[in-house]
């Protein structure tokens, strides 16, 4: 995986950590109910996406919860807004690599 795919993905993770103080419960907004099994439109690609997305921000968000705690704040502080550390710049580095070579072997992009 390259560093652009991951800083993609980490984008998204914001903005779904950043919704997670919502109290929305989760569900989703849609569900599929019948397959068609040879229709294809542009909607359900959207959908298919988006789940592949949202997978992906929960793998990424695993993976983050497994740094160790330096490193998973300073990742925090990077995309949450939060305030850096003295040794942030290092310490988001080191994340950023371990990161690569977790997410690399469960994302498949």
């Amino acid at each position: 995986m390259e560093l652009k795919r991951l800083e993609a993905i980490l984008k998204d993770w914001s903005v779904w950590m950043r919704g997670m103080d919502s109290h929305k419960l989760w569900y989703p907004t849609r569900s599929t109910f019948l397959s068609s099994g040879g229709e294809s439109s542009h909607d359900v690609f959207e959908h298919m996406i988006e789940e592949s997305d949202d997978k992906n921000v929960k793998i990424l968000d695993a993976c983050i919860d497994s740094l160790v705690p330096i490193q998973k704040e300073a990742v925090y502080n990077q995309w949450l807004n939060g305030k850096p550390t003295s040794f942030h710049e290092r310490d988001y580095a080191l994340a950023l690599d371990n990161l690569l070579t977790m997410v690399s072997r469960r994302i498949y992009a």
